[in-house]
């Protein structure tokens, strides 16, 4: 009978590396996508519960049933999936016996490390953006439908010079927060800013007759605050931005409101300047070019059934660098760039085709990791089912003596 270790250290290496820690994670992430799933069907919908449910700092998760909290606190999957992948490591990589016979199974085991790790890389390194064009048009910037800033940029004969861009990260302290503020400075600009009020979703009223007391009326317009959508892509939110002059002190306000599509402009020392609240801006390392769009929808419903887009991308001349069709479960990656369709329309008699363009370092781990386990796994059964044969063979010899 082994003897065990009294070295702590080595007790709590041991225990990481056990069996019975791999059974409770994956019970764990069992139990948490189940709830997960069923909770991204309400009001939540599938942004905030994957943020809720597997997010970096989300410890603890209390799970949300038909509208009702559930008495229960589970550990985050996030946190989860890192105690699962140090189990692998320990107990699976480390621990494990080595020799020739074993190695399909470390092998294995290396693999489901892979995967792990290649998540982890995807939600901290992964970017997802969204483009629309129709057919024959160009383009070579996308925008989040689910991360939103502030764009500031002077404006001067119709464009906008050196645009300032406030990120998600700087205003996600005032996000959906009302009566939270968060002052801006801005060291280039004759002026700093002050964030408030920034609904998650709002609508948009003007002035006609009594206005409810906690509204903020600004320019004649004022946002109530709705219930979001559950759908992030479909909120439209809306914010206060209070403009404080570095010189004289004055101070002008302005109702910013994703929904309205343009800048709201502001004259500050004899300078026009612009501010809007959209998605993030994300500008592409080359151009993309929609040749043609065909497609059919479900019959009553308008959901497109099929779709399939031909592209060009375009080279720093303008020239044609690479032609490909894009299919539903067919995507374009060209430099570090991944293009699907995930929308096909037609709108006016024209015909438009949206994609949702990801950077992903680990794109392809997962699949690598289970063909590497896969492989891995059928030489171990292959060897098991040698030894298992020849042991038969060898036994039924020895019974014929």
């Amino acid at each position: 009978m082994a003897k065990k270790s009294t070295n702590p250290l080595a007790r709590v290496f041991a225990f990481l590396g056990g069996f019975h820690v791999a059974i409770v994670c994956m019970a764990l992430l069992l139990v948490l996508t189940w709830l997960s799933t069923l909770e991204q069907t309400g009001p939540g919908g599938l942004y905030w519960t994957l943020r809720k449910y597997f997010s970096f700092d989300a410890f603890f998760v209390r799970p949300t049933l038909n509208g009702h909290d559930l008495p229960i606190f589970l550990p985050g999957g996030y946190w989860v999936c890192a105690v699962f992948t140090l189990n692998l490591i320990i107990g699976g990589v480390l621990r494990i016996r080595k020799g020739w016979k074993h190695a399909p199974v470390l092998v294995s085991h290396f693999s489901m490390v892979m995967l792990m790790v290649g998540g982890a890389m995807t939600y901290h390194q992964s970017r997802e953006a969204y483009m629309e064009l129709e057919i024959g048009d160009t383009g070579n910037t996308a925008y989040s439908l689910t991360e939103l800033s502030i764009e500031v940029a002077e404006i001067k004969d119709g464009e906008k010079q050196n645009p300032t861009v406030l990120n998600s990260d700087v205003l996600a302290g005032v996000r959906g927060q009302v009566g939270k503020s968060r002052e801006i400075l801005l060291p280039h600009m004759p002026f700093d800013l002050v964030v408030s009020d920034y609904l998650i979703h709002a609508k948009l009223y003007p002035v006609q007759g009594s206005v409810p007391d906690e509204a903020m009326v600004i320019d004649g317009y004022y946002a109530m605050a709705e219930t979001p959508t559950g759908f992030e892509e479909k909120n439209l939110s809306a914010c206060v931005v209070t403009i404080k002059e570095k010189q004289g002190g004055e101070q002008t306000q302005l109702l910013l409101y994703e929904g309205v599509g343009h800048d709201v402009t502001a004259t500050i020392d004899g300078k026009v300047y612009g501010f809007r609240l959209h998605g993030e801006i994300w500008p592409q390392p080359f151009e993309i070019r929609l040749d043609d769009s065909r497609g059919e929808k479900h019959p009553g419903t308008g959901l497109a059934m099929t779709y399939e887009s031909d592209v060009t991308a375009l080279d720093q001349n303008g020239d044609d660098a690479i032609k490909f069709k894009i299919e539903m479960n067919k995507p374009l990656r060209y430099k570090g760039l991944t293009y699907y369709q995930t929308t096909w329309d037609v709108r006016d008699g024209v015909t438009y085709s949206g994609f949702t363009i990801k950077t992903n370092p680990s794109d392809q781990w997962p699949k690598y990791a289970i063909y590497v386990c896969g492989v891995a796994l059928f030489v171990h059964f292959i060897i098991k089912l040698f030894g298992f044969v020849s042991a038969s063979i060898a036994r039924s010899k020895n019974e014929q003596k």
